[in-house]
């Protein structure tokens, strides 16, 4: 294995024997070290294998400028998301995570924090991704000695969540961006308003859709036995409940997915929010 470029003191890009080209950690093995030199197997800690060649570049740029602790760390939260949740993540994650764990640690060591106002949704519908959130902070505050806030992980459940989509799927997100469109269009003609969709309840009610989007593309349901809550909430928001039956029906003929009574509640619970920022 030679080395084709020194990144850093720890990590540099090496051409395999086979041809391939792989990106190497280790303790100094940059160091002192010169461009077609082998690699000391001694020296060799962890060995990256990035099948995309766009994603391997991007992680060379990155790892130019950002200490090679950061990609450590996330080579261990993808290592437990795999296995956790069974599936193999796409490499681009190794960039988009080791940068925002850099970001984010530069943010709150300058007393900067960005709050996630999505961190209930994350928890209720990625429990998976939340508690590997979780355990990146615990494995960043034993790398690092910091301990970031809660909203960080449900951040970092983000990055999973994503990297877990086929980013070249081009189905998808116009199937998702045709289901947000159909969807407000039917809010808005069953009041006969239009919606502010510049408002943040707009948001929060898009990005819930946008998971409900992809749980029907995973045939995934939400259920609960809370029934008190149903009738409950279906009889305070009479009109929005009424509205949430006619996106059941909808949802039901459209794509043969029912919309189960958990998930009516938490639609009829964004669609009141959604009519305090309209135009009535």
């Amino acid at each position: 294995m030679k080395i084709i470029k020194i990144l850093n003191n720890s990590i540099v890009l090496a051409e395999k024997d086979t041809g391939e080209d792989v990106v190497v950690m280790g303790k100094a093995i940059g160091y002192n070290n010169k461009i077609g030199n082998r690699i000391d197997s001694s020296k060799i800690e962890k060995i990256y294998v990035l099948e995309d060649q766009s994603v391997s570049e991007n992680l060379i740029k990155l790892m130019e400028e950002t200490p090679p602790e950061y990609l450590e760390i996330t080579r261990r939260i993808v290592e437990v998301a795999e296995k956790t949740l069974g599936s193999k993540l796409f490499d681009s994650v190794y960039v988009t995570l080791t940068d925002h764990l850099h970001m984010a640690v530069l943010r709150f060591k300058s007393g900067m924090t960005l709050q996630n106002r999505l961190l209930w949704e994350v928890k209720k519908f990625y429990p998976k991704e939340f508690e590997i959130g979780l355990m990146a902070l615990n494995e960043i505050e034993s790398g690092l000695g910091l301990q970031l806030p809660e909203e960080e992980a449900g951040n970092i459940a983000f990055h999973i969540v994503n990297a877990q989509k086929n980013e070249g799927n081009l189905q998808d997100v116009i199937f998702v961006t045709t289901f947000i469109k159909d969807v407000t269009k039917m809010i808005n003609h069953y009041f006969a308003i239009e919606l502010d969709t510049n408002s943040i309840n707009y948001s929060r009610f898009v990005t819930h859709l946008q998971f409900l989007a992809q749980r029907l593309l995973e045939e995934r349901t939400l259920d609960s036995d809370n029934f008190f809550l149903y009738d409950n909430i279906s009889s305070t928001f009479a009109k929005e409940h009424q509205c949430t039956l006619v996106i059941k029906s909808y949802i039901e003929k459209s794509f043969k997915f029912i919309l189960t009574k958990e998930e009516q509640i938490y639609l009829t619970i964004h669609i009141s929010r959604l009519l305090i920022n309209s135009n009535e």
